[in-house]
């Protein structure tokens, strides 16, 4: 009887349902591992080999345009005495259309905005100014630079992305947050940080200091679930922007960095032409004083609101579950497990050949 092959192994452990938002799911299968037919492979190769290089210099230049535009705020308008209004608007305006550059590179030929803010029963005042926080659905890394090209907010990043070159200087300008999620102590300090940050921009909204983007799932999924969210972006009981975020054809390539290797999924996506995405703003959610008190109520609030309008009005279904960043570890370390055992079984094969 012949054994089972590493895929179907993997795909059998992918069904238990606390796994559920955290598996790879578009043509390339589990943990991006099913076979697939040989023109297909000859096609990504060729993609890679000369579509790929192009791709990612541009997507370098735009970063770097971004960086480099926030060098000339910093550097040089101070010393022509420029207004501090007018230099936050410019690195306003131009970053975001670096940034734009970048993801084109990065093959978002089409990155959709969908404001519902007409669908807002309580009808707040149109000259009303914009949420001090942004909460969003997480899926990926490219996600970050979509959020970037609407509104160059802030966010919070894990320690160490400060030193990255290009992305580090420009996350150290927008006023980027810095933690390790797996360090209680700066995890508790982003937090403090991440209140006293939305709390100061709550009270004054005219502010230049950038809303802050904040993934409350606390990690990425495959873009299908919603997960229960943390409390950090509710602490201080400020009004929140919802966003949706889905992409178009991740059936076929997922941007989706959901348990697949990161250099597997770097290519794949450098190596196909063009993927698509829209974002759905939902209205600003406007805390109760109940809600301002309890950021667990607040937090659960907004998920409710958040999936209250998937389905309907154009916005996709997302599935609510309460699968936790522990299953996915759990998830993780089963499947590495499985590959590393197949993996040895095949280095032994080939020498016993």
């Amino acid at each position: 009887m012949a054994k089972p092959s590493l895929y179907s192994v993997l795909e059998t452990q992918s069904r238990d349902p606390r796994f559920a938002p955290f598996v790879h799911q578009d043509a390339y299968g589990v943990w991006g591992l099913k076979p697939q037919p040989l023109p297909k492979i000859i096609l990504k190769l060729v993609l890679g080999i000369l579509v790929a290089p192009l791709k990612a210099t541009l997507t370098v230049l735009g970063l770097a345009l971004a960086c480099n535009t926030c060098r000339v705020e910093k550097y040089l308008m101070p010393v022509l005495s420029i207004s501090k209004e007018y230099r936050a608007a410019w690195t306003l305006y131009w970053g975001k259309i670096w940034i734009r550059l970048a993801l084109f590179g990065l093959g978002f030929l089409s990155v959709s905005w969908i404001k519902l803010d007409h669908l807002d029963v309580r009808k707040q005042a149109e000259t009303e100014t914009e949420a001090p926080v942004i909460v969003s659905n997480h899926m990926g890394w490219s996600d970050i630079l979509v959020h970037m090209s609407r509104s160059w907010p802030a966010f919070v990043a894990k320690e160490g992305i400060d030193k990255v070159p290009i992305v580090g200087y420009i996350s150290q300008h927008i006023g980027c947050i810095y933690a390790m999620r797996a360090i209680k102590e700066t995890s508790k300090s982003a937090a403090v940080q991440l209140k006293d940050r939305n709390s100061a921009k709550a009270i004054d909204p005219t502010s230049s200091v950038r809303p802050m983007l904040v993934f409350p799932e606390g990690t990425t999924t495959n873009g299908r679930y919603l997960c229960k969210f943390k409390t950090g972006a509710f602490l201080a009981g400020a009004p929140v922007r919802p966003v949706v975020m889905h992409f178009l054809n991740q059936d076929y390539v997922s941007p989706s960095w959901e348990s697949i290797n990161i250099k597997r999924h770097i290519f794949i996506m450098m190596a196909t032409l063009f993927h698509k995405v829209i974002c759905y703003e939902l209205p600003i959610y406007y805390p109760s004083d109940a809600e301002k008190q309890d950021p667990v109520l607040f937090a659960e609030n907004v998920r409710q609101n958040m999936l209250s309008y998937c389905g309907n009005h154009g916005v996709p279904n997302l599935i609510p579950c309460d699968s936790t960043l522990e299953n996915k570890l759990e998830y993780h370390k089963l499947s590495k497990a499985t590959i590393a055992e197949h993996s040895g079984k095949f280095r032994k094969s080939i020498k016993k050949e």
